[in-house]
């Protein structure tokens, strides 16, 4: 069986755009915190822990954890878990979900630190 037979998407893709809020810079790496609406979560709040890949430039790694709230006070929250390339003042990130509404979800993100801001695209992993 193919990788693409096993990774299968829901044809729901989620799209948004997420505001950088503050970005700390420690010997570990870096903690961004951002902050959006998106249809199915409500307004959320995201933090990422990114890490460099020692080994090769303009790579790594992050774990993070969000949360989000509807308007009619539906909470989530999810466990995130990817990796990252970068190119200057603009990336992309590689997601994982693990959300407590039983859905994983598949994030792929464009960042744009000049305008510090995120456009994420996102879909539930079919379960099998």
């Amino acid at each position: 069986m193919s990788l693409s037979d096993q990774l299968v998407l829901e044809d729901q893709v989620n799209s948004f755009e997420l505001k950088i809020t503050s970005m700390t810079s420690t010997k570990d790496g870096v903690q961004v915190n951002a902050t959006g609406t998106v249809e199915r979560y409500g307004k959320v709040f995201l933090t990422y822990n990114f890490t460099n890949n020692p080994a090769q430039d303009d790579t790594g790694s992050f774990i993070g954890f969000g949360w989000g709230i509807t308007a009619d006070g539906t909470r989530n929250q999810g466990e995130r878990r990817g990796v990252f390339t970068s190119d200057g003042l603009v990336g992309t990130v590689y997601s994982l979900d693990d959300v407590t509404d039983g859905y994983p979800n598949f994030c792929i993100e464009k960042w744009d630190l000049m305008n510090e801001t995120i456009t994420m695209e996102f879909s539930r992993i079919q379960k099998r």
